[in-house]
């Protein structure tokens, strides 16, 4: 296989991998397109737009640290789909660091995220080499609107709300029901502190809706946060424009603690991706950007000061493929800044990551001074 190719999209069968793709080819940069599959990955790349004139090739590989090792070797960037990832992601990072390739994936989940830290962040920071969770809409978007309130001194404490129109994919379906034996945390006065289970709150659109939110995983950044000295306190929730869904995590989160909690891991999860199907039994539809849209909003106070960013998005699916492609795009040709386990805004800068999104025409902030 020719090593002209810097990128491997790992998970190239599935619904994000195309995304993927799809926005590498838009930046004309080559790929490889590697998954389990060899038929399913040809069948997913046949639904690339444009894919006649990209540059990829295709490899089917096992989900081991060999197999993987050696399909890793001579490239430059790794973009991961594959979840649930406290499930998967180990033996990719693994090869990763084997073999001197950077690291993205689009997890935003608090237990995939500390898991590579435990076991992987360090070795990465010594290798020069870089991981980046969360290089994906969930929880990217929030972390950009974020840091524009964090260039406005004095401010020391971030809300931070997600507000969208979604319907997940297989495995996301199945990283969220991943998560209901998993802890999550918020952070206070420069601690994580752990959630006793789903808070629930409200959240006022720009339109005037008032939405139920839910805290369910927490999101990746109290993570990043509890690093920066600036940020004393951070806690982000989510609503969807379709309501029903924090109301069947409720109902997980009920079924979790009253009949799931005593069941062993192992015959855990095939119950928890039965209900997950329960909620995606099939891969969706590509979104549509005029119905797919979100809303990203972060208050920023400190004692006598306060910043809001309203930062508009499309489909989050879309926006993950942006961002993958485009943090892969600068991982292929340059040495990042920051190595070791790192957020996406701290590798790339928050007003680049916006730059590219707003260069596909996906999202576009209004950041205001309150106070």
């Amino acid at each position: 296989m020719s090593n002209k190719k810097p990128v491997v999209v790992y998970g190239a069968s599935g619904y994000t991998g195309r995304l993927v793709m799809e926005h590498l080819r838009e930046l004309g940069v080559p790929f490889v397109a590697a998954g389990r599959s060899r038929a399913r990955i040809e069948e997913q790349l046949r639904l690339v737009p444009g894919i006649e004139d990209a540059k990829y090739e295709i490899a089917e590989v096992e989900h081991t640290v060999e197999s993987l090792t050696a399909l890793f070797s001579g490239r430059r960037v790794v973009c991961n789909t594959v979840g649930p990832f406290t499930r998967y992601n180990c033996e990719v990072a693994e090869a990763c660091l084997k073999t001197g390739v950077h690291y993205l994936d689009t997890t935003g989940e608090q237990s995939s995220i500390l898991q590579l830290e435990e076991r992987y962040a360090r070795d990465f920071d010594k290798a020069g080499l870089v991981m980046i969770p969360s290089t994906a809409y969930m929880y990217a978007v929030g972390e950009i609107g974020a840091r524009y309130c964090l260039e406005t001194e004095g401010v020391d404490s971030l809300r931070m709300h997600a507000v969208g129109t979604a319907v997940p994919t297989v495995a996301s379906a199945q990283t969220i029901f991943d998560q209901a034996s998993r802890p999550f945390y918020y952070l206070k006065d420069r601690e994580l502190v752990r959630y006793a289970g789903i808070e629930n709150g409200r959240v006022c659109t720009p339109s005037g809706e008032v939405l139920v939110t839910s805290s369910w995983g927490g999101s990746s950044n109290p993570l990043w946060f509890r690093h920066d000295g600036r940020v004393r306190n951070c806690k982000m929730d989510v609503a969807i424009w379709n309501q029903e869904l924090y109301k069947k995590e409720l109902e997980l989160e009920r079924l979790y603690k009253v009949q799931l909690q005593w069941i062993p891991e192992a015959q855990l999860r095939p119950l928890l991706d039965h209900l997950a199907r329960t909620v995606t039994p099939s891969t969706p539809p590509r979104e549509t950007r005029q119905v797919h849209r979100s809303i990203d909003i972060c208050l920023a106070t400190g004692n006598n000061v306060a910043v809001k960013s309203t930062l508009f998005s499309t489909g989050g699916y879309l926006t993950t493929g942006a961002l993958q492609a485009y943090a892969a795009s600068r991982l292929a040709v340059g040495k990042p800044e920051r190595t070791g386990l790192r957020s996406p805004s701290e590798v790339f800068g928050h007003r680049a990551l916006m730059a590219a999104l707003q260069s596909f025409g996906y999202a576009s902030i209004k950041v205001e001074r309150v106070v």
